[in-house]
């Protein structure tokens, strides 16, 4: 049961294929516990006296229960299964073992030792590849993020610390109580590194809260920026296209569509709108968009922020990780945000305590739809086109064609 409920969910999300370890280790491990136990008896039963003759059970069989259920399905069953044939051997077998225990138990321990040899014979070479694999993987797991090596054209070897460098510099040059827009990956990077308040990170489990994020970074410039000034003081993006933001921009404006149905439209629920042509060239809706232009400022022809939004305060040495300072910053936002009397506490005097969007950004979040995720069985109501598009796939329905959307 256990493994089935966990094969299942781990289909649901990667990350939940860590529930398959427990049951797959026991699984796996049970053949081969049975096989080493029955071996390491052989070699017990070596230094263990001479087996006692069983005494005779004359007592009737008792009735009901399962014993009478086994007794019936062998009266039934049980000359198929184990035939006349197999029975004599087995008697004979055990004959043996009762009258020539001295030389059947020598034999069993040489055949247990075959046998062990037999596994680790067999299993060397599967172990030295999975030895090799895991090296290989820890070799990439550990590189760092924030620093890496790589090859000039020239043939040079250098180390990029653009990230670790651009949130040193946040730290250093911004005031402790700033806060920081960026796409939730950098999250945790933001608030360990360059020690400032993030708006999203890796823990933010809120659905609704990614969808916002997703949708101010990838909507137009005015749009933008009247909801990032409620929350943010500053916003950084990663450029240069090493695994930059514009590679990840679809993704952000399709989940923010998915909540906001009002930013590609139903009719697009994967927001082909927010996409590249086959040349590379933006679509009209990414051309427009804040994240498109923070990326690309001053680096693409043509391609600027507007400067009564936001101000450049910084760019790496290579050009992967770029600030800017949100001009116009609603302090009453700020200050209402920071009030402790707006949390909301999950029980009355409780350290959990979530904060809540400023009242400047009601008419935002009155947009948003709930967004039930195609395994949240007890939520009810009217699903979302994306999810709904979801289904359609899996059910071997239709693709959902594209579609469009326009502010706050």
């Amino acid at each position: 049961l256990y493994a089935m409920v966990a094969y299942h969910y781990s289909l649901k999300m990667s990350r939940l294929m860590i529930i398959c370890g427990p049951i797959v280790s026991v699984l796996a491990g049970f053949p081969v516990g049975v096989v080493v136990d029955w071996c390491v008896d052989q070699w017990l039963n070596l230094v263990s006296r001479r087996p006692e003759d069983a005494a005779a059970d004359d007592s009737p069989p008792r009735t009901g229960g399962m014993g009478s259920i086994w007794r019936t399905l062998w009266r039934v069953t049980g000359a198929s299964i184990c035939p006349a044939e197999l029975r004599d051997l087995v008697a004979a077998k055990e004959s043996f073992k009762s009258r020539l225990w001295f030389i059947d138990r020598p034999v069993r321990a040489v055949a247990a030792v075959g046998v062990i040899v037999a596994l680790v014979k067999h299993s060397i070479p599967y172990a030295k590849e999975y030895i090799k694999h895991c090296d290989e993987l820890a070799v990439h797991m550990s590189n760092p993020q924030l620093v890496f090596q790589t090859k000039l054209r020239n043939g040079e070897t250098i180390i990029v610390d653009d990230y670790l460098r651009g949130y040193e510099w946040i730290r250093d040059n911004t005031p402790e109580d700033s806060r920081v827009m960026a796409w939730w990956d950098y999250g945790y990077q933001i608030t360990g590194v360059a020690r400032r308040t993030s708006i999203a990170d890796g823990n933010t489990w809120n659905h609704e809260h990614i969808a916002t994020l997703g949708r101010i970074l990838t909507s137009p410039e005015k749009r933008c920026h009247n909801a990032m000034r409620h929350l943010a003081d500053y916003v950084l993006v990663w450029a240069g296209g090493h695994g930059d933001d514009m590679g990840k921009s679809p993704h952000l404006a399709r989940i923010g569509n998915s909540v906001f149905p009002d930013h590609c439209g139903d009719d697009d629920p994967l927001c082909h709108k927010f996409s590249f042509y086959q040349d590379g060239s933006p679509t009209p809706m990414m051309a427009k968009s804040f994240l498109y232009k923070a990326v690309n400022h001053g680096v693409k022809p043509g391609v600027t922020l507007n400067t009564k939004f936001w101000k450049e305060v910084h760019t790496t040495k290579y050009g992967l990780l770029r600030v800017y300072q949100v001009l116009n910053v609603s302090q009453e936002s700020k200050d209402w945000i920071a009030d402790p009397a707006n949390r909301i506490c999950d029980a009355p005097g409780s350290w959990y305590c979530v904060g809540q969007y400023p009242p400047a950004l009601k008419g935002l979040i009155e947009k948003r739809r709930n967004f039930a995720q195609l395994e949240d069985f007890n939520k009810k109501g009217e699903k979302s086109a994306y999810t709904k598009h979801i289904e359609e796939i899996r059910g071997g329905g239709k693709k959902a064609q594209a579609g469009g959307g326009d502010e706050l």
